[in-house]
């Protein structure tokens, strides 16, 4: 018997015509159609195992589509070849927040571009190749982080190929076919929760019934009222713009198609727009795909200007989430309207991120929550004066997972002002003392020794910290796929000319540099990279070059969660192990403020520290610079402008 070749698609499409555009040999094999919304299409007189395939081909328009596709292909059996075909992406085209990385080719796959259809990966194995695994190959080339468990190891299982937007691209989730749902009465579950009808759960009572010692998993039918989780993987805070240079545009009912579903073309095309008007009263009869369509834009930051949202849609997202996409304002300076982006992904990602509606639901089902991560803060300190106002920053942190761990460099912990601050500090706290002849890179070695958090953060003794700093990069370092997030050194406060700047924002992205101050990672990561240098200087630019050495990504977060602070100390500029001149804070500066101004993610604190700045230099440093290009030089010109007047 031949073997047939598949089509995954729309039906419009003409399949001859597609494997003449790939270069397939059509007439090799008869070929089948196969339908991702039809789920007939997708069962099988025979088991996953005897199932083979000549060539496997699936045509999407979107990455974020090919995703929820990934279910369906747990049961496809094996190919001879797969292809998947993003119609219409041209990946260094579409997508400029992707890294060279994102188009590098894992083994057995190639990837090319095909002219008038869009970009193909195709992925051979020798005679055979599993279908999921190959889709899984080919996902991983159309993207920087490969598809993985975001549900933490979840196995979620969906009845309806509709339902594929509650996995979330998750590469444990599986299409249920009716095998599946009647396993062999020796043979067990393959899914811990079921996603389905409410008659799909008196079919699994009644196997209980027949067969007592049979476990089945909970079902859960989705509300009207209930959104599914964003896909964080293509739609999250990646490639927002501090700087826009194009006016605001209105989002048309026409844009949200079936489901009100965002692709990554669809984010990258709305990025360079300052803001999106949303007028809700033009978008009857589409609530559900207007809720949706917003909570995607949230979780991706983008800032709104809102009016009339129907009160279905208000309640479908919340009102702590209504109240962050409302409070955008066309008059807001750039640097406030990105910090209520800020708050507004912030906000969405905790409600909306897949870990995040996925221990919601559990929760309703009775069953264990997905684990958050634990925070361990390693501080190493050689200024004892500098250690209460730290931790005071670290007990004012939103992530209430956290442990800090105090590596005292060269002084004796019962110092009075050490106690008093060790005594102050409310949460989980450990003292470390070192001497003071250890190398700085086996410093910070000792104190993750200590720690017992999933990640680790390295923080500084004398920056500014916002109060949500810890929380922001936990949220990165879960939709970024990367070994190693941070921030950029956007901020800088120089006590000695008592001003703060501005460096141009890059806003969030992979790179390959995140400051020293920031960085967090896994600790079973960081100890698989060998730990910290130990060298006495350079041990955070030592730690980048080994996580691109290892093949990881690096992931810059936003800048306004983290003020340096750079002190006017004859001795080392204070004592910073990264000592550059002054000099280096005042080129390619963006903006520029007199005194001690922390950005608004910041917002006023206590303890302002005083300048020495000279009275003769004050107004000279008052003015705010002509910014240098970061996106664009005339963009960023007639914002500041705008914040001026």
């Amino acid at each position: 018997m031949q073997i047939k070749s598949v089509v995954v698609g729309p039906a419009e499409h003409s399949m001859a015509q597609l494997a003449l555009d790939l270069g397939l040999d059509y007439a090799r094999s008869d070929w089948e159609h196969r339908d991702p919304k039809t789920a007939s299409d997708w069962e099988h007189a025979v088991p996953a195992d005897q199932l083979w395939w000549d060539q496997y081909v699936v045509q999407t328009e979107s990455l974020a589509e090919a995703r929820t596709l990934l279910p369906l292909f747990r049961s496809e059996g094996r190919a001879q070849r797969f292809v998947l075909v993003i119609r219409g992406l041209f990946p260094a085209a579409d997508l400029p927040v992707w890294t060279p990385r994102s188009l590098q080719v894992k083994a057995g796959t190639s990837a090319l571009t095909v002219p008038g259809l869009g970009f193909a990966v195709v992925v051979e194995g020798g005679k055979w190749v599993n279908v999921h695994a190959a889709a899984l190959a080919a996902l991983g080339c159309c993207s920087p982080a490969a598809p993985r468990p975001v549900l933490g190891g979840l196995r979620v299982g969906i009845s309806d190929p509709s339902d594929g937007a509650w996995l979330a691209g998750d590469s444990l989730g599986s299409f249920m076919t009716e095998q599946l749902l009647q396993p062999e009465p020796d043979d067990i579950y393959s899914v811990d929760v079921l996603i389905g009808p409410a008659v799909l759960a008196q079919r699994l009572s009644e196997q209980i019934a027949a067969q007592p010692r049979r476990v089945t998993p909970p079902v859960w039918t989705p509300s009207a009222t209930v959104l599914p989780p964003v896909d964080t993987a293509v739609v999250s805070p990646m490639g927002f713009l501090p700087y826009p240079d194009k006016p605001a545009r209105a989002l048309e009912p026409r844009e949200l198609g079936q489901g009100g579903d965002l692709s990554e073309t669809g984010l990258a095309a709305l990025r360079p727009h300052d803001y999106v008007e949303v007028d809700g009263s033009r978008f009857g009869g589409l609530d559900r795909q207007l809720a949706r369509r917003l909570s995607q834009l949230a979780v991706a930051g983008v800032p709104m200007l809102t009016r009339a949202l129907p009160s279905p849609v208000r309640s479908m997202l919340g009102d702590r989430l209504v109240d962050c996409i409302e409070a955008f304002d066309a008059g807001d300076a750039p640097v406030v309207r990105e910090s209520k982006s800020i708050d507004l992904r912030r906000t969405a990602l905790d409600l909306y991120s897949p870990r995040a509606v996925w221990n919601t639901l559990l929760g309703r089902l009775g069953k264990p929550l997905l684990p958050v991560p634990s925070v361990s803060v390693v501080l190493a300190t050689r200024r004892p004066e500098k250690l209460a106002s730290a931790l005071e920053q670290l007990a004012c942190q939103s992530w209430e997972a956290v442990e800090v761990v105090v590596v005292l460099h060269g002084f004796d912990p019962d110092l009075p002002e050490v106690r008093r601050a060790v005594e102050a500090y409310p949460g989980q706290l450990q003292v470390r003392s070192v001497p003071a002849d250890m190398i700085f890179g086996d410093v910070l070695n000792a104190g993750v020794s200590a720690a017992g958090g999933d990640l680790i953060c390295k923080m500084d003794d004398d920056d500014w910290y916002g109060p949500h700093h810890l929380r922001d990069l936990v949220h990165a370092k879960d939709f970024s796929g990367a070994i190693l997030v941070g921030a950029q050194v956007e901020f800088v406060y120089l006590e000695s000319l008592d001003i703060t700047t501005r460096r141009p924002p890059l806003g969030e992205q992979y790179s390959d540099h995140v400051a020293g101050g920031t960085m967090m990672l896994g600790r079973d990561e960081l100890r698989q990279l060998g730990g910290w240098r130990p060298v006495h200087r350079a041990v955070d630019r030592c730690l980048l070059q080994a996580v691109q050495a290892a093949g990881g990504l690096i992931y810059r977060s936003h800048g306004q969660n983290y003020v340096m602070q750079r002190h006017s100390g004859a001795d080392s500029h204070g004592g910073h192990t990264w000592n550059p001149e002054d000099s280096i804070f005042l080129q390619s500066v963006a903006e520029q403020w007199d005194g001690f101004q922390p950005p608004p993610q910041i917002g006023p604190v206590s303890d302002r520290p005083a300048g020495a700045r000279l009275d003769a230099l004050r107004s000279h440093f008052a003015r705010v610079p002509v910014p240098v290009p970061s996106q664009s030089a005339r963009s960023i010109q007639s914002h500041i402008q705008k914040a001026q007047e």
